[in-house]
């Protein structure tokens, strides 16, 4: 893996309130992501799929159901990594999403800091949706998301990694829990809506300090990205 340096620091190109104003083009590519984290989440050009990164392999999980290993040449218009090396592992059972997430919040996190998740195990139940690819002129993004498709899985094992988001970070990128997953085979994942998990292990770690990478075109430059309805977009785009 390229990021050697150990850098406690959530590193994020763009934001959050750029794709919902449309702008689904960026000029980072995944190698230069994986230059600064292991683990992470966010989406590729035109919207097309959701992504994963599990140490240097990194998943692009589509809309048609498929899951491919992606070049590192390839680029993004949002996403988010950390080099993430926890220390302690807690063992669960029989949990469901909204207990799983109160359980973190009780326990766990720092609700004013980055908050990078880990979720391994065994699952009786996983809701997923991707979003599919788009093509210019884009649609906003809370048209997109009107036409996503929905997979459920059953008797699944696998990986659920993600963050947690301060409040305050609001339109930077998504506030609350936001999570992917990939099924151990490598074969399904998605954006989660929902779960049951059976039994498995979780690991957290905290971050503070952040770094903003803001892409360097003029569409990025003239976007509204503070507009009045952004609470209530992100609201549906994500959640």
């Amino acid at each position: 893996m390229k990021n050697k340096n150990n850098d406690k620091t959530f590193y994020q190109t763009s934001m959050m309130s750029a794709l919902i104003a449309g702008l689904y083009q960026g000029d980072f590519t995944i190698g230069q992501l994986l230059d600064h984290g292991n683990f992470g989440i966010g989406t590729f050009n035109d919207l097309d799929g959701e992504m994963i990164i599990l140490g240097d392999e990194v998943y692009q999980l589509t809309s048609t159901g498929e899951v491919h290993l992606v070049s590192h040449d390839i680029t993004t218009p949002f996403a988010g990594v950390v080099n993430f090396e926890p220390t302690d592992k807690v063992s669960l059972i029989e949990l469901t999403k909204a207990e799983f997430e109160a359980c973190l919040e009780k326990d766990f996190v720092a609700n004013n800091a980055i908050n990078a998740i880990r979720l391994t195990g065994k699952f009786s139940y996983v809701k997923t949706r991707t979003v599919p690819a788009q093509h210019r002129p884009y649609p906003p993004m809370v048209e997109v998301v009107k036409h996503q498709p929905i997979a459920e899985m059953t008797h699944v094992s696998g990986v659920m990694i993600g963050f947690k988001i301060p409040d305050y970070m609001i339109g930077i990128n998504v506030p609350g829990f936001h999570f992917h997953f990939i099924s151990d085979d490598r074969t399904q994942g998605g954006h989660v809506s929902d779960f049951i998990l059976t039994e498995g292990t979780t690991e957290v770690e905290i971050f503070k300090d952040f770094h903003l990478r803001m892409p360097a075109s003029q569409e990025f430059d003239r976007a509204d990205l503070n507009p009045e309805d952004l609470k209530a977009a992100i609201h549906t785009t994500e959640k």
